[in-house]
């Protein structure tokens, strides 16, 4: 779990317009205008500003879009003992990512990578991921294809890792796939993953078993109520450290409340509440946030703010937890 206090992110945007004396402007061409992506607004979905406070102070800002019409990720956060920096990108179904990671507030060294993973939900698959400071790094390759009118996706890979003085040839073998049906008023759906992890040289393997089950309905207009559950089931150990899977149990819900929209909307006003209640019962964490999320014409989404609170077993990890949150309109 990783320590953090808080993490937000506020984004805006200004122009500057210089103006010449006239006769100089009927001579110098005008500068060009800058033009930003029509989704870039909501890119900032998935941005963090980060500061902690456990054990030491750490800032800075990760996941930044950059203006291009290529979503490319930017991100610098200081840490007592190191820094984050690097890049990261997703382009016709294959990730980009060179940098140092997070490793932790408190680790004296973060995560070298270098990564490019081709995994479309059909197709072939092929991935090479470099890492340093102790983490595994592995080259794949396989193909993917999908049963029962796409219900059912099954993946096999076959690959090399290394960690550590390990280096171990192996294969992956997932079937996964889920269903919804209406109940009335409420959505249900169902889905689960089977896992298979096969080291021939270490005459080793693992298998794991995902399941999740969620349903939603709408109490009033406007009021919708969402619950979900996760399990995950583990069998067996591999020779990768970072391959082998855990068992994790968590559940989720939330209620969130839509404001009703005139026909004519003023320029900014609130949108959404939104409640969220969150149970590791793995790690015995617990948290609650509400979310306040405004509706403003030059947005594409709804924007604002979350508070909550993180409970934790023992009470020596409790703590306060701000964010800037997303939601459709």
């Amino acid at each position: 779990m990783s320590k953090r206090l808080f993490r937000f992110i506020t984004a805006g945007a200004a122009a500057l317009t210089l103006t010449a004396p006239a006769v100089a402007a009927a001579q110098t061409p005008a500068a060009p205008a800058l033009h930003l992506p029509a989704n870039y607004v909501s890119r900032f979905g998935g941005t963090e500003v980060v500061a902690g406070l456990d054990g030491g102070v750490s800032f800075g800002v990760r996941y930044f879009p950059l203006p291009f019409e290529q979503d490319i990720r930017f991100l610098l956060v200081k840490h007592p003992q190191y820094w984050e920096y690097g890049l990261t990108s997703r382009i016709n179904d294959t990730t980009f990512a060179a940098g140092v990671f997070d490793n932790g507030l408190n680790a004296s060294v973060g995560i070298p990578r270098l990564e490019i993973t081709h995994d479309p939900w059909k197709g072939t698959q092929y991935s090479g991921r470099l890492q340093g400071s102790g983490y595994y790094s592995r080259f794949t390759g396989g193909y993917a294809f999908t049963t029962l009118q796409d219900r059912v996706r099954v993946l096999n890979n076959v690959g090399v890792a290394f960690q550590g003085d390990v280096v171990a040839p192996y294969t992956q073998t997932e079937v996964g796939g889920g269903y919804g049906k209406a109940f009335g008023k409420v959505n249900a759906g169902f889905g689960s993953t089977v896992r298979l992890y096969t080291f021939p040289m270490q005459k080793e393997a693992q298998g794991s078993l995902d399941v999740s089950v969620s349903a939603s309905t709408a109490l009033a207009p406007g009021l919708t109520v969402d619950a979900s559950h996760f399990e995950r089931f583990v069998v067996g150990k591999v020779a990768i450290p970072d391959l082998n899977f855990t068992r994790y149990e968590e559940s989720n819900a939330s209620v969130t409340y839509r404001l009703p929209v005139s026909s004519t909307p003023p320029a900014f006003t609130v949108g959404a509440l939104r409640s969220r209640l969150t149970r590791d019962w793995t790690n015995q964490y617990t948290y609650l946030r509400n979310d306040v999320l405004f509706r403003a014409n030059a947005l594409p989404s709804l924007v604002g703010a979350s508070v909550g609170y993180q409970w934790s077993r023992d009470g020596k990890d409790n703590k306060w937890l701000l964010s800037l949150v997303f939601l459709p309109k």
